[in-house]
């Protein structure tokens, strides 16, 4: 069940990577970011995942390039050098990053909700189908938000990750996450301000 969950997450990323970015981007850049960004996200789960839970491979040196086991990673590390790599080709091409995040939404939370499941986190897969619910509605009336001034693309992403944290903080008791919700109201509110955001 493992191995279809994880070659259903794989192939639906990069499905759905070209999808939602071929229209706004060249189609070989997109392509070339998909397979490097799953890797990389792949590598920083497992890598991460070593170094939190140290001393778990210390009979399997090698188990620390088994990239591919995706029931032996950390989600954290992985969204880490995931995003890690936006920001670097983001830079690198010139593309603005707030609405590259935006498009990129889609793709990247159904590989968490995959990611989650093989690894049986309840509450991450509990926070992204919260958070997807409470997104889905905005998609198409954020820009008609009066708060919301400057009408930016990027305000999903944003607020997803309010919605995320805030969600999960509460369904884990780990109450302190919900503060990194914090970081992204301010950065939605520097977004949707006219002056901050050009």
């Amino acid at each position: 069940m493992m191995i279809v969950l994880g070659i259903l997450g794989l192939i639906g990323y990069l499905y759905l990577s070209w999808r939602t970015l071929r229209e706004n981007y060249q189609e070989e850049d997109i392509i070339a970011f998909s397979w490097v960004a799953i890797l990389l996200f792949l590598v920083g789960g497992r890598l991460s995942y070593g170094l939190i839970n140290w001393g778990v491979w210390v009979d399997n040196p090698g188990a620390w390039l088994e990239f591919w086991r995706m029931d032996e990673a950390s989600l954290i590390g992985a969204s880490g050098l995931w995003m890690a790599f936006v920001l670097l080709i983001t830079r690198d091409k010139d593309w603005k990053i707030w609405p590259f995040l935006e498009n990129s939404l889609v793709s990247v939370v159904f590989l968490l909700m995959i990611s989650a499941l093989i690894l049986m986190n309840w509450p991450i897969v509990l926070a992204l189908v919260g958070a997807i619910v409470l997104t889905v509605p905005m998609k198409k009336k954020y820009r008609s938000l009066q708060w919301y001034k400057s009408g930016r693309k990027g305000f999903l992403f944003f607020w997803f990750s309010i919605c995320f944290w805030l969600i999960f903080a509460v369904i884990s008791r780990l109450w302190w996450t919900g503060g990194i919700s914090l970081l992204f109201i301010v950065g939605l509110f520097m977004l949707g301000n006219d002056k901050l955001s050009k």
